[in-house]
């Protein structure tokens, strides 16, 4: 059923009435919070089923109009630029370390969640460091010098696209900014050391296990079923503290399981899964871009990830706003929490 102009006006003056203040016409709907009773602190889980039906719509609504899109395509260029520097700790702390099984291991794991083009980027540069270790420490300290710049502005440039989904303008110093900027990338590379960490020490994990026990097929299973949870979990922890910290917004409460974190996380595996998909099936980049297909994969990933991740800042800033409208405060425009001063 289309809705008139008139009838939208009616359905405000409705519930203006039952909130005792008109609505806003620039008020993102649906608003259902309005005809529902108060609650003193309001969790996430306190909210009701429409409050639910009305975040997913206010956010992708808000997701058009903050243009999200755009905002992704800048945060996977900074981020693309980012990625020598950590491959120069990376390659830098293989050369050290690892040795070729290490490299075939970790590049076996990160094709489950990468583009294969992407991956054989990535498996270029450790297998030739891997050969000279002499360069090894020098490349660490180097690495770590040009990661704390480059990482720090990805990620204050990632602060101001999150700001856009809570409607903020950023209040907070320069070296507030950076600290925080630094934190954030804490949490991503926690996030990612935990996951692909893990991922790539557990089928070695699970094979000694296995040969000890006299049980090898049983452990190689059990760890097949597990490794999924480990990087599911690795992704909550770097996406729930890049959305706590980034924007600009004194948030009430960390929450590890936060709305925006969990479809953040769920947008990323399976917008990575189709489109590696497509890439090893239907892409024909190779053939277009030749040797820049790499790099063009790479930053389409990286495209797909920021759009997932300022998705779940646009959800987590509705579910805010279903927060403060069922206590009563006027956050029908306006999100109420205050900022990071």
């Amino acid at each position: 059923m289309r809705i008139t102009g008139q009838s939208r006006a009616d359905e405000q003056v409705r519930d203006g009435e039952e909130t005792g203040r008109p609505i806003p016409d620039e008020a993102p709907e649906p608003q259902p919070e309005h005809a529902e009773p108060e609650l003193g602190d309001p969790g996430v889980s306190d909210l009701s089923k429409r409050d639910y039906i009305a975040v997913a719509k206010r956010a992708a609504k808000e997701s058009l109009n903050d243009h999200i899109t755009n905002l992704a395509a800048a945060l996977a260029y900074y981020g693309f630029l980012a990625i020598p520097s950590i491959l120069l700790i990376a390659v830098g702390v293989f050369s050290l370390v690892a040795g070729p099984d290490t490299v075939s291991s970790l590049v076996e794991q990160l094709g489950k969640v990468m583009p294969r083009e992407a991956v054989d980027l990535v498996e270029q540069s450790l297998t030739t460091m891997t050969q000279k270790q002499s360069q090894g420490a020098v490349l660490v300290g180097i690495g770590g010098l040009l990661a704390l710049w480059s990482m720090g502005g990805a990620m204050q440039n990632l602060q101001w696209a999150l700001n856009a989904a809570y409607d903020r303008e950023e209040t907070r110093g320069f070296v507030k900014r950076r600290l925080t900027a630094y934190l954030m990338f804490v949490f991503v590379a926690v996030g990612l050391t935990l996951a692909f960490g893990l991922l790539v020490l557990g089928p070695q994990l699970s094979e000694w296990l296995g040969n000890a026990s006299g049980q090898p097929t049983m452990f190689k299973v059990v760890w097949w079923v597990a490794q999924w949870p480990i990087l599911i979990g690795g992704l909550l922890i770097a996406f729930a503290g890049v959305l706590y910290l980034g924007p600009n917004i004194d948030h009430p409460r960390w929450q590890f399981l936060s709305f925006g974190a969990v479809v953040a996380g769920v947008i990323w595996l399976l917008a990575s899964g189709a489109f590696a998909f497509y890439v090893s099936q239907f892409g024909s980049y190779n053939k277009t871009w030749g040797s820049l297909s790499a790099v063009v994969i790479m930053l389409t990933w990286l495209w797909l990830g920021a759009l997932a991740l300022l998705f779940g800042a646009e959800v987590n800033a509705e579910a805010e706003r279903s927060r403060e409208l069922r206590r009563g405060e006027p956050a029908e425009v306006e999100l109420q929490a205050p900022t990071k001063d």
